[in-house]
């Protein structure tokens, strides 16, 4: 049961996405067009108001960084709030921490007073539309391996990235400095959503950015701390989006013990967020390791002090990397199988050579798990959520659903806490909310298949009239949420029809609007 408790698919000009449901990102030109500059973004703090740019520079010598809301005339010039030198190099780093924005708004920035534009949105401050990111870890062993995972998370247009760990591979060690260039630079250039977005980051620490790996000071972390300005150096956090998400990014033994202060602190965090409805934990070290012995002492660890107050705290779905293999869990509380229990994803095979143990699938917390480089979708809604997995070739590795369970509670497809088998069928589910005035949401799921197959997504009149055709393209496997805003057609109160078309099925259902 969840604690209260869908792939995004966004169409530049095929859906109707109102821009209050977007996240923040930053929107860049092509990578030629920044010049010297290789420009990223981060969350730290509320993603409604607040984000991190940063700006790695051949030039020591800083430049005029300004922004203005979409609409507004005036350009506002902001100070740059961070310079750093880069252990281990001879570029600059520069930072501004953008605050007090809006929430559900919509931002340009530029570098000097002649430059490209850069574009980026504030998350809402409620979730009344859906949420999308993405998650994963052990980012860059080499180009090769990094760059088709992250072009195919790219496909998924997702709002922001949770990483847990292992960046760069460079072992803290500022000697490999060039490693982190590197990821940046795949990451500017290819982790660009449809309409031109920059993901941002939220960033989780793992062994291989610390020199000696576990049991360090901060001191042997320079470049993960140079790269992201966590305050006090702290490495266990959490981000809070409204009254909806928490990420409680934690250390499991790099720079802070799993026991004592940071347990006491995450049995706090998990407290005060009893009524958030989507409460996600993400770490490097898994509990339920999918290649590594279960009985290693970091793993034993996260179990004996973090894992039980995930399950006091009605946690329900826990981000894990390290283990460089693809992995679900069944769901787990007490130590043994639970359809109350917490379902563990990972396990950090984005960018890295991948594992296998063959007798892997034969420990009684395995649900699936093999030797693919993957990424994992997440999709929020108010009352449920949807988690998938892909390929680099944007293959469908594994869908689930996990229902709020709550008077309100709806099963969007009809499957609702499955955790078994994909589905083999098309799934349309109602829309929501119904009845509704101006906006709503459809999701389908697509079964797996040879290739993409057209979609056609259309809404009709009783009559039978043709009111809008909201897809009209060749998709992938996977869930699939479209928005209906009905300010862009000449309708009026009453019933209509949606009626999805692929591969010769068909499905329908009605709605109703209420102006």
């Amino acid at each position: 049961m969840l604690r209260h408790s869908r792939n995004h698919t966004r169409f530049s000009t095929l859906m109707l996405l109102p821009t209050c449901i977007l996240l923040l990102a930053v929107a860049l030109p092509a990578p030629a067009e920044t010049g010297d500059k290789i420009v990223y973004a981060y969350f730290l703090d509320n993603p409604t108001t607040t984000i991190h740019i940063s700006w790695i520079s051949h030039s020591p010598d800083p430049v005029v960084f300004q922004i203005r809301q979409d609409g507004a005339d005036r350009w506002q010039e902001l100070k740059i709030t961070r310079k750093s030198g880069i252990p281990g190099s001879d570029r600059t780093l520069f930072e501004v921490k953008l605050e007090g924005l809006k929430p559900g708004s919509s931002y340009e920035s530029r570098f000097g007073t002649d430059g490209s534009t850069m574009r980026f949105r504030t998350l809402p401050a409620e979730l009344d539309q859906p949420i999308h990111f993405v998650t994963g870890g052990d980012l860059y062993h080499n180009a090769d391996l990094m760059t088709p995972t992250t072009k195919a998370a790219a496909t998924k247009d997702p709002y922001f990235a949770v990483i847990g760990g292992d960046w760069a591979y460079a072992d803290g060690n500022p000697e490999h400095v060039g490693r982190w260039f590197e990821l940046f630079g795949i990451w500017q250039e290819h982790m660009v959503a449809g309409d031109g977005y920059l993901v941002p980051f939220i960033p989780a620490i793992g062994n291989h950015e610390v020199q000696g790996g576990y049991n360090q000071t901060p001191d042997k972390a320079p470049l993960y701390f140079t790269f992201f300005d966590k305050p006090g150096k702290r490495t266990y956090f959490a981000v809070d989006v409204g009254n909806y998400l928490s990420i409680i990014v934690l250390d499991s033994h790099h720079l802070a013990p799993i026991h004592g202060a940071q347990a006491q602190w995450l049995k706090e965090a998990l407290s005060v967020r009893q009524d958030t409805p989507h409460v996600f934990p993400v770490y490097h070290v898994p509990a339920w390791p999918s290649f590594r012995s279960f009985t290693n002492s970091y793993s034993t660890l996260v179990r004996t002090h973090w894992v039980p107050l995930f399950e006091e705290y009605g946690v329900n779905l826990s981000f894990e990397n390290h283990d460089h293999t693809f992995k679900r869990t069944k769901p787990i509380r007490n130590d043994k199988v639970d359809p109350e229990g917490v379902v563990y994803i990972g396990d950090g095979a984005w960018g890295v050579a991948t594992r296998k143990d063959e007798n892997a699938h034969t420990r009684w917390y395995i649900e699936k798990v093999s030797d693919d480089h993957h990424f994992w979708e997440i999709i929020l809604y108010p009352e449920s959520r949807i988690v998938q997995a892909f390929n680099p070739k944007g293959e469908l590795l594994d869908f689930f659903e996990q229902t709020i369970r709550t008077p309100r509670a709806r099963d969007v497809f009809g499957i609702a806490d499955r955790v078994d088998d994909i589905p083999d069928r098309v799934l349309l589910s109602q829309n929501y909310p119904n009845p509704f005035n101006p906006v709503t949401t459809i999701s389908f799921f697509l079964p797996p298949d040879s290739g993409s197959a057209r979609v056609r997504l259309e809404v009709f009149d009783l009559y039978g009239q043709r009111i809008a055709t909201l897809v009209n393209a060749p998709l992938r496997a996977g869930a699939h949420t479209v928005t209906f805003d009905t300010r862009d057609f000449p309708v009026t109160s009453g019933t209509y029809v949606y009626r999805l078309q692929y591969q010769g099925e068909t499905r329908s259902r009605k709605m109703q609007i209420v102006k």
